[in-house]
């Protein structure tokens, strides 16, 4: 399968939602070409340059399909896209006038029990509340889409997201996630503590 490629720094996970703000040449030709409604792949810049320049991508992304855009009067495209699943890079197929690359489905390896979900659901509570940041964790009861739902909120510099994206399968990203959680929470917990009077 191959698949035209747009490369930013920062981590998409399957079932996300990203607001892309496209003016560079290269991007423009490819909406022009795939909007309304065909597929593409966002991957995270393992190094290099996301505006102009060249860039070497992480090997897994995401494929997502755009949901609403608009052609804004400057010429740029603002566009609402959905990641869908996981691909994995293989090779470019084409760099002009746009990156287009051989892809593969990267689908997850097996599932998670119950107490794994839970016990990450209740790590990311602790840390949410800790660290003052309100709202509801709106979950599904897949343990696949949890355990990225809980991916996009633990903090984490690109190496890190990029690492939650390419375990292999809910559980081990749910244990991953759990730890991080409470290393996060303990984090503030003592930086609090250190500016207590």
């Amino acid at each position: 399968m191959e698949l035209p490629l747009f490369a930013i720094h920062s981590v998409l996970f399957p079932g996300g939602d990203l607001e892309l703000r496209v003016f560079e040449e290269r991007y423009l030709r490819m909406m022009e070409d795939i909007l309304p409604e065909e597929p593409f792949a966002i991957a995270a810049i393992r190094h290099g340059q996301e505006v102009g320049g060249s860039y070497a991508p992480h090997g897994v992304g995401v494929r997502v399909v755009p949901v609403d855009f608009e052609l804004t009067e400057d010429g740029t495209y603002e566009v609402h896209v959905h990641a869908e699943d996981r691909v994995r890079l293989f090779e470019p197929v084409t760099e002009q006038p746009y990156a287009r690359w051989r892809v593969e489905p990267f689908p997850e390896d097996g599932s998670a029990d119950a107490s794994l979900v839970s016990g990450a659901m209740a790590a990311a509570v602790r840390f949410l509340g800790i660290a003052g940041i309100e709202g509801e964790l709106e979950l599904d009861p897949d343990p696949v889409a949890t355990s990225y739902t809980l991916a996009a909120l633990v903090p984490g510099l690109v190496p890190d997201r990029q690492a939650l994206l390419e375990i292999p399968g809910p559980a081990e990203r749910l244990e991953r996630l759990t730890r991080s959680f409470r290393q996060e929470a303990g984090l503030l917990r003592a930086l609090r503590e250190r500016r207590a009077p």
